[in-house]
């Protein structure tokens, strides 16, 4: 009785698959050619382009797994539980990505596999979309249509996994090269960063007088901040291997040492100071911008204003115009990481 009844459903479900407009089918199968671009050209933009786009399955693959995070950090913001939060921000960003691809690439072949009269029904191309994703085989249709979807489908499945695993080491040497210089810092100047710790650190080590090397070095550190963090923002959200440190709170520290320096005329390093800071302002914008930033009228410029004067006025005004074009986003940078700015606003407000 239960095979009559099952034998029956089949042919009814696929006498009303056979009546289907052809157009629908035609449509279907648009709309599903159409998905698959998107997912496929959502992968090379991740993986390949050295450039930001707001593409969708990224936003929102990073929207789901930064509001989760801000829901769980609401409720408890001490720093031992703000490092194991954040630890699991970037994982938990790829898995949830790879996910939002197998759905969108099941979904798109379910759709092909149906318009274009591969199987019989949307159970069949359910489960023969799932069979060839997952590399398994066992609801392979017998039609050649299905067949040579199966193929590619395969290869796409294999390619999602295989092609976003292999650029999570380089990823992760990404932010390894960051915490670095991160750790660099705080060993110097103890666990409160902030710009005027670093200019008595380099007193004390006898550099006060000629910092290039410093300012250099620092100026790599911005560019590849730049180059890195802005193409995939949910970097900014990996926190250091040691719990209490902060990239985001060491940039500040450089960026006011770098243009208390800039803004003298005694060293011979303010050239260099200058330009470190209009590196760090470059990288903060950007990231910023990436990470949503509205636009603002009081943007970082490329431009590095020249000295008005030597006494403590003018100096005091070079600083200020120069850190007013790296406050903005920096700040903003650090409200989106949950970073703990308060030891630069106290040092700001006291001076």
């Amino acid at each position: 009785m239960t095979r009559t009844g099952d034998r029956s459903s089949g042919q009814s479900e696929n006498r009303v698959f056979a009546e289907v407009p052809k157009l629908t089918r035609i449509f279907i199968s648009i709309l599903g050619l159409w998905l698959l671009f998107l997912i496929l050209r959502s992968m090379i933009r991740i993986a390949l382009m050295n450039r930001h786009y707001r593409d969708f399955f990224a936003e929102l693959s990073g929207r789901v797994v930064y509001r989760v995070v801000a829901l769980r950090l609401s409720r408890n913001r001490d720093a031992g539980a703000l490092h194991r939060v954040l630890l699991w921000v970037f994982p938990a960003y790829i898995l949830s990505l790879i996910f939002v691809y197998f759905v969108g690439a099941m979904s798109a072949f379910t759709f092909l596999y149906w318009g274009t009269h591969a199987v019989n029904s949307w159970r069949e191309a359910f489960l023969a979309s799932g069979s060839a994703l997952n590399t398994l085989g066992f609801a392979t249709p017998a039609s050649i249509a299905g067949q040579w979807l199966a193929v590619p489908e395969g290869a796409l499945g294999l390619g999602i996994v295989v092609f976003l695993f292999t650029f999570i080491p380089g990823y992760q040497a990404v932010i390894r090269s960051r915490e670095d210089k991160t750790s660099w810092l705080y060993t110097r100047i103890g666990d409160h960063p902030t710009g005027t710790a670093l200019l008595e650190w380099c007193q004390r080590a006898g550099i006060a007088g000629d910092m290039r090397d410093v300012w250099e070095d620092w100026e790599d550190w911005f560019r590849m901040l730049a180059d890195t963090h802005s193409v995939l923002p949910m970097l900014t959200l990996s926190p250091s291997v040691q719990e209490g440190q902060s990239w985001v709170l060491a940039a500040a520290a450089v960026l006011d040492a770098a243009a208390r320096a800039a803004s003298s005329t005694e060293t011979k390093d303010a050239e260099s100071a200058k330009i470190c800071v209009c590196t760090g302002t470059r990288a903060f914008v950007a990231i910023a911008d990436a990470l949503g930033r509205a636009c603002s009228t009081r943007r970082g410029s490329a431009r590095i204003p020249s000295m008005s004067g030597v006494n403590p006025e003018a100096r005091r005004e070079e600083f200020l115009s120069l850190r007013m074009r790296y406050e903005e986003a920096l700040f903003f940078v650090a409200r989106r990481t949950f970073a703990p700015l308060d030891g630069i606003l106290v040092e700001r407000i006291e001076r």
